[in-house]
């Protein structure tokens, strides 16, 4: 069992925004800068630091953006490095998804002036292969498994490594990246029960199960300390204004998930879908020991909390 305390010992539950910045082609180029700035003042209202995904080479079409989330101490994580349906980290050979981290962490270490710490892949896709690539490269987080979560409404589908992986963060295995073992990196699952916890379920079922989907987190995560894991993209909140002349292949969609995001964007229009994800963020607020942090500050905590071997 792991726990936060702060110094007054009082348990911390640890809520980590993360955003996906995926390429969106069917939304013009202005829109997902505009969607970038929108969820920033956002994470502002609410004092959130959040972690943003971003996919490395449309990355660099956003390095005013990059650099603003910097300045207001948001981590900025790796997503691949284009989101293609090439890019498939389940069953790429391992030559290519070195090539592929290695020219990715570069671009986005050189767009955020620090180093990249924290991995998700597209389509939330990992395998031991790229944990073992990950490790080479001094990632500290694998942010790619959702313990627990039978996924009927994205690209993903079934994925029968969840449904048995470990809710709580662990270190995998050098053979599956759904498996406890001796890996240095370490898994930290978004979180789920059955449903994700993300934003497509906010929108499918609305306002009034998701505080619900939360308190039952809340109270898991006082429990056993496992760190509320929630996923969002910018995009969600701004119009799809190229919907007339984007027309993607049958790989594209199956490899953005473009199906489903246009499926769910039909429930709510994009100023419903951000005002359900404020009226959100106001109810985990509302809990006096949430502590809204990055990927990377949840290592640091989780490895100064760590019991310290005693002297021999």
């Amino acid at each position: 069992m792991f726990n936060f305390e702060s110094s007054t010992t009082k348990k911390v539950v640890p809520v980590l925004i993360t955003c996906d910045v995926d390429p969106a082609y069917e939304i013009s180029y202005q829109n997902r800068k505009y969607s970038i700035q929108l969820v920033a003042g956002l994470f502002e209202q609410f004092k959130i630091k959040s972690t943003f995904f971003f996919v490395a080479e449309p990355a660099e079409s956003y390095s005013q953006e990059i650099h603003e989330l910097v300045s207001k101490h948001h981590e900025i994580a790796c997503h691949g490095l284009t989101h293609d349906y090439k890019e498939d980290y389940n069953i790429m050979a391992e030559d290519n998804q070195r090539t592929n981290l290695i020219l990715a962490t570069k671009k986005l270490q050189n767009l955020a002036g620090s180093p990249i710490k924290s991995f998700r892949g597209p389509q939330v896709k990992t395998s031991h292969l790229t944990q073992k690539i990950l490790e080479e490269l001094n990632y500290s987080v694998d942010c790619s498994v959702c313990s627990q979560r039978i996924d009927l409404i994205s690209s993903n589908l079934v994925n029968t490594g969840w449904i048995l992986a470990p809710r709580l963060p662990y270190h995998p295995s050098k053979i599956s990246p759904f498996k406890r073992g001796a890996r240095k990196i370490l898994v930290v699952p978004i979180s789920a029960l059955i449903f994700p916890f993300i934003s497509g379920t906010l929108y499918l079922f609305g306002i009034t199960f998701m505080k619900h989907f939360f308190n039952v987190l809340y109270f898991e995560s006082r429990r056993t300390g496992k760190p509320i894991v929630y996923l969002l993209h910018p995009t969600e909140f701004v119009k799809t204004t190229e919907k007339d002349s984007y027309k993607p292949s049958l790989k594209k969609v199956r490899a953005d998930g473009f199906y489903f995001r246009k499926r769910l964007k039909n429930i709510i229009d994009e100023k419903q879908r951000f005002q359900h994800t404020l009226r959100l963020f106001e109810h985990i607020r509302k809990f006096p020991d949430v502590e809204f942090i990055t990927l990377n500050e949840y290592i640091a905590k989780r490895q100064s909390n760590s019991p310290r071997p005693a002297p021999k």
